[in-house]
């Protein structure tokens, strides 16, 4: 995807800082650290690095479920801090989390917990029409046709189907926006191509953007248009996802694409 200056922002980070309160009163430790990044309306952006890089962290400061220790965040061109607290934000901006059984209710079925946010955001003007809403969210997720699972617990799914149900709960509400916290780590990988399809469909066909959070080299090159490599809490390298794994000028990144022999070359990329 072509990003320029006419593309409007979802999101905007400027010197961004989050840190946490250090054990027994030692010096905070920094999650984040002046961290600048653009995330723009319909864009896969990714966010590659390793387990504790800081990651998690900036999906949950987007989320407005992390404040920031110092810096600026922009949602819209408004300030998050102020956009957090509509409940319009609250319905564009979704998040899909690593465990999809986590993300579900074990005591309420796939039907209950997709109309659960048409309810809570009052969208429809009828339980019928909120259905039909649910219905279609379902469907477009790749859980068709919705009758078959709209009665069914989350037990009794794969865990494909799960992550498709947690897809479908948040495209009821027709977001702008999708923080995926590594979607398909947690899945086999029968399953995952299944899901990355889902996901790929949605912001093709709906212009839909996604924050797409992993440590895997290989789905940030399958998925992503730009790519930010997060590296101790610092954004050590960013650009189209083809000229950062390609061509690397950061040692991190280096590292993480020695971490994965193959995937590129296999893929046209680096030799």
């Amino acid at each position: 995807m072509k990003t320029t200056a006419l593309v409007p922002h979802l999101f905007e980070a400027r010197q961004l800082c989050v840190q946490f309160p250090g054990r027994r009163r030692t010096t905070p430790v920094k999650a984040l650290s002046d961290l600048d990044v653009q995330w723009f309306q319909g864009e896969v952006l990714g966010i590659l690095g390793s387990s504790g890089s800081g990651k998690s962290t900036l999906g949950r400061v987007f989320l407005g479920l992390q404040q920031p220790s110092s810096g600026e965040v922009l949602y819209q061109g408004r300030s998050l801090s102020t956009a957090v607290r509509t409940s319009t934000f609250r319905r564009q901006v979704q998040m899909i989390f690593q465990d999809p059984y986590q993300s579900l209710n074990p005591r309420r079925t796939v039907g209950e917990q997709v109309l659960e946010g048409l309810q809570i955001h009052r969208i429809g003007q009828a339980a019928p029409e909120r259905t039909a809403l649910a219905v279609a969210a379902l469907e477009l997720s790749g859980l068709a046709p919705a009758d078959r699972y709209w009665n069914r617990y989350p037990h009794q799914l794969s865990g494909g189907q799960r992550q498709r149900v947690v897809i479908a709960a948040a495209l009821a509400l027709s977001p702008t926006a999708l923080v995926c916290d590594e979607p398909v780590s947690a899945l086999d990988v029968s399953v995952r191509s299944q899901v990355l399809q889902v996901l790929h469909r949605l912001r093709h066909e709906h212009g839909i953007g996604l924050l797409f959070i992993t440590h895997d080299v290989g789905l940030a090159w399958a998925m992503c248009d730009r790519i930010a490599v997060l590296h101790n809490g610092r954004i050590v390298e960013t650009g189209r996802t083809e000229d950062v794994l390609k061509y690397p000028q950061h040692p991190f990144t280096r590292e993480l694409i020695g971490a994965a022999p193959g995937v590129l070359s296999r893929k046209g990329g680096m030799e």
